[in-house]
């Protein structure tokens, strides 16, 4: 048996027998001459793929985020009336022949899949499945990944029908009313790009984005069962803790981040009311203890958060202790002393680098000082943090490589994270990697993970892949070698408790740097 949790109502028992799944001729064909039933019955399906596809060696303390985006479209549907479901595979107790039979016994009309670079692969590979069990029913793309190449994506995937570029909840809307209809021309809906009865395909213009975030139904996860989301040791203070959203859009021109593809470079945010109103259903309705705010840089406008942190606290909401991303040059004292007493206990910082020469090549628009003076502030103001770095960037040498861990050690965050470059198709960071050479034309998808780099899609031709490989695996070990390191996380662990989240961060730890330890150990230092 498959246990599948879809609402808190309802819980599905599936048989798993093996059937004979038919084989289909021709997947684009066949919903071209389908209409959709009044009620068609719609699934959200976070798709399969392996733990390692997104964990690595850190598999062992995997987290669960919530799928914001895909439940967003979810709770859009359930508000408009259809029929709709919610379905997470990542647990992993969901096998193949549990999904054949759950899509056999339930039947959709339609199912929707979010697609990301490195799991885009198990995507179309879960496509196909439901093509076997269910030749009539549409598959809809979304996502950063197909956003940015969804002409290629349903080259690649031919069981993908369309794909939703940028927001989905209009698009999604207004494609479903037309296939109700029985229509073949799609050209009139924005956002979409779509197959014509010829196969060619279209790419119809962009759709604006949504410029009121309050048109957004209240209660972000509706009805959905949050108790199976417990996020990765370093996105949380306390349990039971689930992600947020107060905004989206991204201004900044980050070369190597995709945040501004999907949503946009405009902020737009949530009303602070609606906010607090949404922690609240969190708080009391979901019991959350306590929160991650997922926006890429959530003190962006400091007028802004300064609201909902004063909310916040005369709610008496500070009792949730969170976590946040955002920028070191988007806090200061008297901010950060604000944070803390609302409830922060983790700021996600990216740093990316200790050199001055290859921030400017990430188009962070930020000085090295500014970052240090900053981490330092939130030293004082007691609040831990994480900090990630990019080593090997274009134009590096190694010992600029060997600065950036000595600066990331000076900075002494309790958590530090070290990446390769990962230059994605179509941003910025992939055309520079190009031009200055190394980048890796025969990748799959799967090769895009940030976690072990034992492939790496992009190799610093000063440097060479295995001293790559090499300096990833020993900045770790020189990180957290560190005195300053270990006594800043007992000092946390003695201010905050947690001992538990800290054992988990451990055994993810040494996952991560006792992984092909052999391939590292034989690697001359110099």
């Amino acid at each position: 048996m498959a246990y599948i949790a879809l609402k808190e109502s309802e819980l599905i028992q599936v048989e798993t027998e093996n059937k004979n799944i038919p084989e289909l001729v021709d997947p684009r064909q066949v919903f071209r001459s389908m209409k959709l039933p009044a009620n068609p019955k719609v699934l959200m399906l976070e798709p399969f793929y392996p733990a390692e596809s997104a964990w690595g060696s850190l598999k062992v303390e995997q987290g669960y985020l919530p799928p914001l985006g895909l439940i967003s479209i979810y709770r859009w549907l359930q508000v408009k009336g259809y029929q709709v479901d919610f379905v997470d595979t990542q647990f992993g107790d969901m096998d193949e022949k549990g999904l054949i039979s759950f899509l056999r016994e339930k039947q959709y009309d339609l199912i929707g899949l979010p697609v990301f670079t490195p799991t885009a692969n198990y995507v179309f590979d879960t496509a196909k499945i439901i093509k076997k069990v269910l030749p009539k029913c549409v598959i809809v793309y979304g996502g950063v990944h197909v956003t940015d190449r969804s002409w290629q994506s349903m080259e690649e995937s031919p069981e993908c029908d369309f794909v939703i570029r940028r927001e989905g909840e209009h698009t999604l809307v207004e494609l479903i009313e037309a296939l109700k209809k029985g229509g073949t021309d799609f050209s009139h809906i924005e956002g979409l790009t779509w197959r014509k009865e010829d196969n060619n395909l279209v790419m119809n213009p962009d759709r604006d984005l949504v410029p009121d975030m309050d048109e957004f139904p209240l209660g972000m996860f509706g009805d959905l069962d949050l108790s199976r989301y417990v996020p990765h040791p370093n996105q949380y203070a306390v349990l039971p803790s689930y992600s947020v959203f107060t905004q989206r859009g991204c201004p900044y021109p980050c070369t190597f981040c995709e945040a501004s593809t999907t949503l946009g470079k405009q902020l737009r945010v949530y009303s602070p009311e609606r906010v607090i109103q949404e922690l609240k259903i969190l708080k009391y309705e979901k019991k959350a203890k306590g929160l991650y705010f997922q926006d890429s840089t959530f003190t962006l406008n400091k007028k802004y958060v300064t609201k909902i942190l004063e909310l916040m606290i005369k709610e008496g909401l500070n009792d949730l202790l969170w976590a946040c991303n955002t920028r070191t040059d988007r806090v200061d004292p008297d901010l950060l002393a604000l944070m803390y007493e609302a409830g922060c206990r983790i700021i996600v910082f990216g740093i990316e680098s200790g050199k001055q020469e290859s921030l400017d090549i990430l188009k962070k628009n930020i000085k090295a000082e500014v970052q240090e003076e900053a981490v330092n502030r939130v030293h004082k103001a007691k609040i831990m943090m994480q900090c990630s770095y990019i080593l090997c960037l274009p134009n590096e040498t190694e010992k600029d490589v060997e600065y950036t861990i000595q600066y990331a050690k000076r900075l002494g965050a309790q958590i530090g994270l070290f990446y390769l470059p990962v230059p994605y198709p179509g941003s910025d960071l992939y055309s520079v990697c190009k031009e200055t050479g190394g980048i890796r034309e025969a990748s799959k998808w799967s090769d895009y993970l940030s976690i072990d780099f034992d492939n790496p899609v992009y190799v610093n031709p000063i440097i060479g892949k295995e001293r790559m490989k090499y300096w990833y695996k020993r900045a770790y070990w020189e990180y957290y070698m560190t005195p300053r390191v270990w006594y800043r996380n007992v000092e946390a662990l003695v201010r905050y408790g947690g001992v538990h989240r800290y054992a988990r961060g451990v055994n993810a730890m040494r996952a991560l740097l006792f992984n092909k330890l052999w391939e590292f150990i034989r690697t001359p230092k110099s």
